[in-house]
């Protein structure tokens, strides 16, 4: 009998420096310029400061029924926040299932943000720009007050541009792949919002719709050029410093190439975005030849009618994992080394009334089972949940949300995770 106990990897993905220009709820809030120099720079600043008081409750993890296995990487790590089942005698039960009942105050889908650029007009055709963004949750490590929190700079990027011949970036930015998804669910469901918390009992910053039909797309170290428009179409390729599977594969030789493919259409009230992108990692054991591909296809839509915005997107890969692109841990990785395909679909729906955001989300990922899975008693999870939330954006600059999440998580075995958050949060943007 084999039973793990796991826990999420943090996620800072929200890209709030790309929506710009983009389909939203409500118009983002322009950067604050600072200072404008004689010889032609600027200096600005953007980021936001959020507060939520999030409450859930639900199932603890699945317990593993005799000579059954349980991989790491499904539902939500209860841990020391587990209430257990007792049994007739009033002792915690070794067989059944408990519960959890949690209350915090968190950061959420994005936390707090503090960023600064430089940029300057080099001719009518030709600009360019460097920029910082630096993030911190508001909540400590293991819920310990005494803990520091520690600035993550996040993003760190200098960028050459021409409407003419397109745009070099180089630095730390978002990825390519899944870019797009993680999009959809910040214009159009979690950029004001906490949503899944992804961990009960540490630091943030929370999850949104990650690791139910959305894989998270991370702040990396990369190369990129997006052509100029031609004709709506827009065609991006990268290559990022490589990243590894920590307890298989500590090795990689190879950076990692991503590219996307995005078209725009506006025509009145109507626009439409639509995008395909592509991951790519070959993986190795130090000091062995033999290598194993892991890769990933994602692709989706986001579209408006007046104020009727939508949004829908799905993935497939190998290696994949189940929160973000070439995840660790024993759900993507098998014991002899063979990496499992993956896949996910996600769908947002959002109306604007006045100042008032009305969200609704829908997302299923699953991990899908080898040849070698069959008959072995290995327990494969598939996590799914629906979310709804309301925006109110009193000023530019000032939103209150409250958000509710409900989750599932169905192992192939016959175990299940059922889950509820609600969350409710202050946010000051500029």
């Amino acid at each position: 009998m084999h039973s793990s106990t796991w826990s999420k990897v943090k996620f800072a993905v929200a890209p709030a420096a790309l929506i710009a220009g983009m389909l939203a709820g409500q118009p983002a809030r322009a950067e604050v310029s600072l200072v404008k120099t004689t010889d032609g720079w600027e200096v600005f600043t953007d980021g936001r400061v959020d507060a939520f008081f999030s409450y859930g409750r639900g199932d603890a993890i699945p317990l593993a029924r005799p000579n059954e296995i349980i991989p790491a990487g499904g539902g939500i790590d209860t841990a020391g926040s587990s209430i257990p089942a007792l049994d007739a005698n009033g002792m915690p039960s070794q067989t059944k299932q408990g519960t959890f009942d949690t209350m915090r105050v968190r950061s959420g889908f994005v936390p707090n943000r503090l960023a600064v650029g430089v940029r300057r007009q080099i001719s009518d055709d030709w600009s360019i720009k460097a920029y910082v963004g630096v993030w911190a949750t508001i909540e400590e490590e293991s819920e310990r007050k005494t803990n520091p929190v520690f600035a993550d700079v996040r993003e760190g990027y200098a960028q050459i541009k021409s409407e003419r011949f397109g745009t070099f970036t180089a630095g730390k930015h978002l990825e390519l792949f899944s870019r797009d998804a993680v999009l959809n669910d910040f214009l159009l469901h979690d950029g004001y919002a906490l949503g899944f918390p992804g961990n009960l009992d540490t630091a943030g910053p929370t999850n949104g719709m990650i690791g139910f039909g959305v894989l998270a797309a991370f702040f990396s170290a990369g190369l990129m050029y997006t052509s100029p428009d031609l004709a709506g179409f827009h065609g991006s390729v990268g290559i990022y410093d490589p990243t590894v599977l920590p307890g298989q594969y500590d090795s990689t030789r190879q950076a990692r190439p991503e590219a996307e493919l995005t078209y725009d259409l506006a025509a009145g009230i109507a626009k439409v975005h639509l995008f395909g992108n592509y991951a790519f990692q070959s993986f190795y054991k130090p000091g062995v030849t033999a290598t194993v591909n892991g890769y990933g296809v994602g692709y989706g839509l986001r579209g408006e009618v007046g104020p009727v915005h939508v949004g829908f997107a799905g993935h497939w890969g190998k290696g994949l994992g189940l929160e973000y692109a070439f995840q660790p841990g024993d759900v993507a990785v098998t014991q002899d080394g063979q990496l499992r395909e993956f896949d996910g679909y996600s769908a947002f729906g959002q109306v604007v009334a006045g100042p008032f955001d009305l969200n609704l989300g829908w997302g299923i990922s699953r991990a899908l089972a080898l040849p070698q899975d069959q008959g072995a008693n290995i327990s494969l999870p598939s996590q799914q949940a629906v979310s709804g939330g309301v925006v109110l954006h009193a000023t530019s600059y000032l939103h209150f949300d409250v958000d509710y999440m409900h989750a599932w998580v169905s192992w192939s075995l016959g175990e299940s995770q059922v889950m509820d958050f609600i969350n409710a949060g202050t946010i000051v943007t500029w």
